[in-house]
């Protein structure tokens, strides 16, 4: 099915149509319009495919397209024409039989503008099929957008129209509606790959009307064209459904509401219960939060299903059987419907908190349990607190960031102080909360704060934790690009997200929204530094991050025996059992959503509802090396069938994971008993009672390691067994980046080489003492080197200094390598090289051209050649002896000062102290040329009473002074000195000519003579 598109509609405020290719031309191809996109782009391009089909094409940030026929003068209109005609080939938009009229533009992102156009075939629109033009303030492409048609057309109508919206109206009447009208809207084409539905219905034509009865019934209804079928009919009236019960603080059991127990529906009317009338209208509000920011319905995401439909049913007032207080004093979503105990319904901030844990349930399941459980409750309170701003009511300040503080016992967080109620406001606060009894599901109602902090910073700005926000909200109390920044994170993260994953999403969709809905890049800088002031990215200070070492003792260095992560094929390097799978193509624990430490792939075990003893083994025994430090490091993410006793604290740890070798014969080694970083802890329960296993939560990744050296000698199979049993199941246990390595003794000098104490001089060989290695068979390799840079070939422990290296460091790097350990030595000599310096001489002196210099025309000197090549060669031009400012390049073009003037030009070698100077002296600089045409010239009519004027031609260089002087016959004219000249009676019967100077300071003056006129009368 092909992806549709969808974009605000825009206001009807043009039409026109592009023209249509002919039926019969050949397919076009989207490579040229692609083609044409990529050449006149400077940077990369965002394109995206749905199948065969190009969907959309966009220019990220830091790339600009240039159309050459378009400029920022260019209309809107022309200037989305222009890109259609342009580059409209990348998405077919010039396929044949395909025209495209412009229904609308509105303003868009940045100051630009948007155009849609709707593509009809053969005259007749197609439903859904558009392409839309994005284009900058500069009138330049930024995107296309197209969902469009591969039909070639339909065959003519059958039905008429009228026919067809007595069918239309039918629809309605027959369910007992009246007052119908329909509004015609013409004859449209259905294809339903351009709208997401069924493919069996077919490419038709259909007649398409709004069909209405009062305010209340608003439906699309499409007819087919030939057969008189109804094939569409959607309500377009967006609402939504919601009931609300009243427990009136009765103790009874949690069940959600239902239509025949409700006591407020949608029916009209409200309630005379306070608690009653607030939940519903706050749902209501929430529901219009969603469906405003991201057009999402939330009857249709969360509602309870029902016999009427689905439902957002809330229950208020409520008071749950046990030990809980009455009135109850908390809300929840049960993955069902929202309850609330008495006053909490009347917080529309509690209200969208409880329904936003429905959505994430429905979206992204995000764990609740440890970071990713505060993610959940952060994202909860913040679409709370966005309700509440939007839904601002008496009392309610822009500048109060409490959550709940409408309750009976007041707010019960603070977004924009969380500490002021016990919260860490950023990962190393002391006050995040381990929370190792789990009696808050890992801290999920404290460490929410870290989020909390990071949207109040993101929206208002402010300076926290040294760094200096600028709000993305300013301005604007709906707050909306913090709504459509967050919820779209929150649609974009995994089931298990922790907050270093957070700022990732966070960052990722702020950077996707530049030039949506106002979002710039300074936007996504604000985020970047209130994710840097949270500290997201951070381990927290109380719960760190528990990474074992993979280190050798001192004097050893690690080699690899076993790696999950090398080869192509890593899936082959272990054997699992049933129930066992590798991310992300397994299925199981799919739904969870956690994938990897490192790299896309990891080893995953259920953890089931069932006893069950699983295990992964190498596919290959390890042959562990007698005498030497060997271990198995492996990093694992675990969440194990568990539970604390509330009374008292202690856990039960009912499933788990253990680690074990098992030898060739098939034994089976535990290894909780070797030595561990961050090893086993948990004692399970039957029917593995007393085992030593990882259980409960790792609370995000943990790299463990184990000492295997009493292996020494043995060829096993690194093994993890999943153990469970009969009761509840949980996620289970993640494996990756799986080492085991051995410590072999590191190669090291025992005896260092030297060089000898004197400065070395030139023409005297230099050696290095040969180094003493505590191993045996290593190697000794040389590289002799001049300040640090080697020296081609010069790979022996001896070697003769040679002038170039007077006055410069020798060194040599001596390397001793044995198998794959390399120790570079590097022995420098105690002084710079030193000699007698070689004089520097001229070896070809430098010359000026024989002939003499001109005023504008270049002069050059030719460049030495000296006896060291390299020396530095510098120029200094002089006029008489004097130096000419800026000058000082082997090249000079005299000017006019120049003329009559001798030129020289001092050029001087510098070869490190030393410097050699030499003179040429050129001839007298001569006046330069005026370049003219041969003549001058004339134009206007001989004739009396009228004027002639003075033709010059092309002139060079400019500037040039010009002076007149016109001729009757061989006699100049009194008087006639300007570039015209008026013919008078006198001039009758005369010829008329005309004579021009040009003259220029440093040049000869040049004069040219036009042909003469008869003046006849």
């Amino acid at each position: 099915m092909r992806r549709v598109l969808a974009l605000a509609c825009a206001s009807a405020l043009s039409v026109s149509l592009l023209a249509q290719s002919p039926s019969g031309s050949a397919a076009p191809d989207p490579d040229d319009g692609e083609r044409l996109l990529r050449s006149d782009a400077d940077g990369p391009l965002r394109i995206e495919r749905s199948g065969a089909d190009t969907t959309f094409v966009g220019t990220p940030v830091g790339t600009d397209v240039d159309n050459p026929t378009v400029s920022r003068g260019t209309s809107v209109s022309a200037a989305a024409r222009a890109h259609l005609t342009r580059y409209g080939g990348a998405v077919e938009a010039d396929r044949s039989g395909t025209g495209l009229v412009e229904t609308g533009s509105s303003e868009g992102a940045g100051g630009g503008d948007v155009v849609r156009y709707r593509q009809e075939i053969a005259g007749v629109p197609v439903l859904g099929a558009e392409v839309v033009v994005s284009v900058g303030a500069d009138r330049e492409l930024t995107s296309l957008n197209a969902n469009l048609s591969r039909s070639a057309g339909v065959r003519p109508a059958a039905v008429t129209e009228s026919m067809a919206r007595d069918v239309a109206e039918g629809v309605l009447r027959r369910s007992g509606i009246s007052d119908v009208r329909a509004a015609d809207q013409g004859r449209w084409i259905l294809d339903p790959a351009a709208v997401g539905l069924d493919p069996a219905i077919g490419v038709r034509g259909v007649w398409r009307f709004e069909v209405r009865s009062g305010d209340h019934v608003r439906r699309l209804v499409l007819v087919d064209d030939r057969s008189g079928d109804v094939v569409l009919d959607i309500d377009l009236i967006q609402g939504i459904d919601r009931i609300v019960c009243d427990q009136a603080n009765v103790r009874t059991n949690v069940v959600a509401c239902s239509s025949a127990a409700a006591v407020r529906t949608e029916a009209p009317g409200g309630s005379s219960t306070a608690d009653v009338e607030a939940a519903f209208q706050n749902a209501g509000a929430v529901s219009d939060f969603y469906r405003e920011v991201i057009g999402l319905d939330l009857t249709t995401a969360i509602g309870l299903p029902s016999a009427q439909g689905r439902k957002l049913a809330s229950t208020v007032r409520v008071c749950v059987t046990g030990p809980d207080s009455c009135p109850y004093d908390n809300a929840f979503w049960n993955g069902q419907a929202m309850f609330y105990g008495e006053g909490y319904a009347a917080a529309d901030d509690v209200v969208g908190h409880e329904m936003t844990h429905g959505v994430i349930e429905r979206t992204s399941g995000l764990l609740y349990w440890d970071e990713a459980g505060a993610i959940n409750e952060s994202l909860a309170d913040i679409v709370g607190e966005l309700v509440d701003h939007r839904n601002a009511g008496p009392g309610d300040s822009p500048t109060d960031w409490q959550l709940g503080e409408d309750l009976p016992g007041g707010a019960l967080r603070d977004m924009a102080d969380p500490t002021l109620h016990h919260q860490p406001d950023r990962m190393t606060s002391p006050r995040w909360a381990a929370d190792p009894s789990y009696e808050d599901s890992g801290g999920v109602h404290t460490n929410s704060g870290v989020g909390n902090r990071a949207f109040q910073l993101i929206s208002q700005g402010g300076t926290f934790n040294g760094r200096t926000v600028t709000g993305i909200d300013a301005g604007d109390p709906t707050l909306l690009k913090s709504a459509t920044l967050w919820l779209h994170t929150m649609a974009a993260i995994t089931a298990f997200t922790e907050y270093a994953d957070l700022a990732n999403v966070l960052d990722q969709t702020c950077t996707a929204l530049i030039g949506h809905r106002g979002f710039t890049a300074s936007n996504c800088t604000a985020v970047r530094y209130a994710v840097a002031a949270t500290e997201m990215a951070l381990p927290p200070a109380t719960d760190p991050v528990k990474d074992a070492p993979r280190t050798c003792p001192a004097g050893s260095h690690p080699r690899t025996l076993l790696d999950s992560e090398s080869g192509a094929d890593q899936a082959s390097l272990f054997g699992p059992a049933a129930g066992w799978g590798r991310t992300p193509e397994t299925v199981v624990n799919s739904a969870y959503g956690v994938s990897a430490y490192s790299g896309d792939t990891a080893w995953v075990a259920a953890d089931p509802a069932t006893p069950v003893t699983r295990a992964l083994l190498s596919a290959a025994p390890v042959v562990v090396p007698e005498g030497q430090s060997t271990y198995l490091a492996f990093r694992h993410w675990h969440l194990f069938d568990f539970s604390i006793d509330p009374s008292n604290g202690v856990g039960y740890w009912w499933d788990g994971g253990t680690a074990e070798m098992t030898a060739v014969d098939g034994t089976v080694y535990p290894l909780w008993d070797h030595p561990w970083d961050f090893g086993p802890t948990r004692t399970l329960q039957a029917p593995n009672a007393g085992r030593r296993a990882f259980g409960g939560s790792s609370r995000g990744w943990v790299g463990s390691r184990v000492d295997i050296t009493a292996f020494g000698g043995m060829s096993v199979r690194p093994t993890f067994t999943m153990r469970t049993d009969s009761s509840y199941g949980a996620p289970g246990w993640y494996l990756d980046d799986i080492l085991v390595y051995t410590c072999d003794r590191t190669l090291a000098v025992d005896v260092a080489p030297v060089l000898p104490d004197a400065a070395p001089h030139v023409g005297l060989p230099l050696t290095v003492s040969e180094p003493t290695w505590n191993l045996p068979g290593a190697t000794t390799s040389h590289q002799w080197r001049r300040n640090g840079v080697p020296l081609a070939g010069m790979t022996q422990a001896t070697y003769t200094p040679v002038p170039a290296d007077v006055g410069t460091r020798l060194s040599v790097v001596v390397t001793g390598k044995l198998d794959d350990q390399v120790v570079p030595l590097v022995v420098t000599a105690s002084a710079d090289v030193e000699t007698d310096a070689v004089p520097l001489t001229i070896v070809s002196a430098p010359t000026l051209p024989a002939t003499a210099p001109r005023v504008g025309k270049v002069y050059a000197v030719t460049a030495p050649i000296w006896n060291d090549p390299g020396t530095i060669t510098t120029y200094q031009w002089r006029r008489d002896g004097v130096a000419i400012a800026g000058r000082t390049l082997r090249t000079y073009t005299p000017v006019a000062a120049d003329a009559g003037r001798r030129l020289s030009v001092v050029v001087t070698g510098i070869l490190a102290d030393q410097s050699v100077q030499l003179t040429a002296t050129s001839g007298i600089v001569a006046r330069g040329l005026l370049v003219a045409p041969k003549t001058a010239g004339l134009s206007g009519t001989p004739r009396v009473g009228r004027r002639l004027a003075a033709v010059r031609g092309t002139w060079a260089p400019s500037p040039i002074t010009y002076s007149y002087r016109w001729f009757r016959g061989s006699k100049a004219i009194t008087g006639a000195t300007g570039s015209s000249y008026l013919l008078r009676k006198g001039d009758k019967g005369f010829r008329i000519s005309v004579r021009i100077t040009g003259s220029k300071s440093g040049y000869t003056a040049v004069t040219r003579t036009s042909g003469s006129v008869l003046v006849r009368r």
